[in-house]
């Protein structure tokens, strides 16, 4: 893709968006050089107990391997998605004005992927480097490969869920629900027998929908073609043509039928904790939220959402972010910056995720960790999302969508059409079919791949 197209992607919203952003920082902070000391620039967009937990991080590198190896991080906060002012920096090669390190979703990794300064992660890897690939999760590894080779280092991640109301589901006398259609005849008598208004609570938008076309099958399978664009790039909707959109959409229909589902999204979080819900959907990373709302209110669990067919992999695709390097004419820059990310990665600093932000650690040696047995023995429910995304290991990975913003938005519409009832199935997958792939051709069209 020319440098032209990868310069414009935006990233859409994703499960794991986290609260509200304020304004942005200055692109550039950096302190000027002293004593040998090698100064490199983090850009980020985590705000609230995000940014807090990032800051605890970057503080104890630059106290530790940084006071070491003289180097200082400075981090930048960046408004979500983060991309902004990178974009800007980039038809002018305006070095001065780029970060040594950005965090990006995966959405946002073709922004990287052709340019002439993107610092592959797969060659900085040695045998004597603190970081191994096989410390990571698998499927966070892949999550950031392309053609095999890492492009970035995993930095956060989580999980989609199903939350229950253990306490409905014992008074209705039905099990968590492993399948699409248990959850669709449960849904009734959860509503009937309880004094939940809504059985479930879900609106579809791509995330959702990703989830479940990737989960299907033995070994998962593509939501957009060519490996789910890493493998080239995303310029169909494979699910429309393998099958899986029509199976999704068809066990769907029974719940839309159900007359106990809810297919819009208003305080989800606030709702559940309520028991106006019996389940609802949604990241793990609302973990923490929802316990402080539930309290001793109620009994709930988290578990891997319902898949389509009782053999499917099931599972969940990583969602969060990775950390990404570049060039910026400095051999010290480029080296101080892995070393960075390799602490990022790390087992210790990964576990400080797992408590207060329902985020699962990258590193698997982070399960050893005190932080994570501490954090896991108080809230049990945080070891669910790390167990859901060893599940589908590499087979389930979230896709490189160029407009990623533009086809969430078809996919919600056709979905939120879908569940009030104003449209049926056949009319829901052509929506999906013909939506999504007028919004690739004309991204193509505009950004032809060379």
């Amino acid at each position: 893709m020319p440098f032209a197209a990868a310069a414009v992607v935006m990233m859409g919203l994703t499960a794991c968006q986290n609260g509200s952003h304020g304004e942005n920082a200055p692109a550039s902070q950096e302190k000027g050089s002293n004593s040998g000391m090698t100064e490199i620039t983090f850009w980020h967009s985590m705000d609230s107990v995000f940014g807090e937990i990032t800051q605890k991080q970057v503080d104890q590198f630059n106290d530790t391997i940084g006071k070491e190896k003289n180097i200082h991080v400075t981090p930048v906060f960046q408004n979500w998605p983060g991309t902004d002012a990178l974009s800007a920096a980039m038809p002018t090669d305006d070095i001065k004005n780029m970060p040594d390190v950005i965090q990006l979703y995966s959405e946002s990794v073709n922004l990287l992927r052709d340019y002439k300064r993107t610092v592959w992660a797969e060659d900085r890897f040695t045998e004597d480097g603190s970081l191994k690939k096989e410390d990571l999760m698998p499927g966070a590894a892949k999550e950031y490969s392309i053609n095999g080779k890492m492009i970035g280092v995993p930095w956060t991640a989580s999980a989609l869920l199903l939350y229950y109301n253990q306490d409905y589901l014992d008074q209705a006398g039905v099990s968590v629900p492993k399948t699409i259609g248990e959850m669709a005849e449960a849904l009734p008598v959860l509503a009937e027998k309880t004094d939940a208004e809504y059985g479930l609570n879900v609106r579809v938008n791509q995330y959702e929908l990703e989830n479940w076309i990737e989960t299907q099958g033995a070994s998962g399978s593509e939501f957009g073609n060519n490996d789910n664009g890493h493998d080239g790039y995303v310029t169909e909707l494979a699910c429309a043509s393998n099958g899986t959109l029509d199976r999704f959409l068809t066990e769907w229909e029974k719940v839309v039928k159900s007359g106990a589902y809810k297919p819009s999204k208003d305080s989800v979080n606030e709702e559940f904790a309520a028991g106006m819900h019996a389940m609802v959907i949604m990241t793990s990373s609302r973990i923490p939220t929802v316990s402080e709302l539930v309290g001793d209110s109620f009994n709930w669990g988290v578990a891997a959402i319902p898949t389509v067919s009782a053999d499917d992999i099931g599972g969940a695709y990583p969602s969060g972010s990775g950390l990404f390097m570049l060039d910026r004419d400095d051999e010290a820059k480029k080296a101080a910056a892995w070393e960075f990310v390799q602490y990022m990665a790390s087992d210790k600093a990964q576990a400080m995720w797992v408590e207060g932000t329902g985020y699962t650690p990258v590193n698997v040696k982070a399960q050893e960790v005190d932080t994570y047995k501490q954090a896991v023995e108080a809230e049990p429910k945080l070891q669910v999302p790390y167990d859901v995304l060893m599940q589908s290991g590499t087979s389930v990975i979230p896709a490189f969508i160029p407009n990623n913003s533009t086809i969430d938005t078809v996919i919600k519409d056709a979905m939120l059409s879908f569940g009030d009832g104003t449209a049926d199935r056949e009319e829901t997958f052509e929506a999906i079919k013909d939506g999504v792939s007028k919004a690739l051709e004309d991204y193509y069209r505009a950004n032809p791949i060379e």
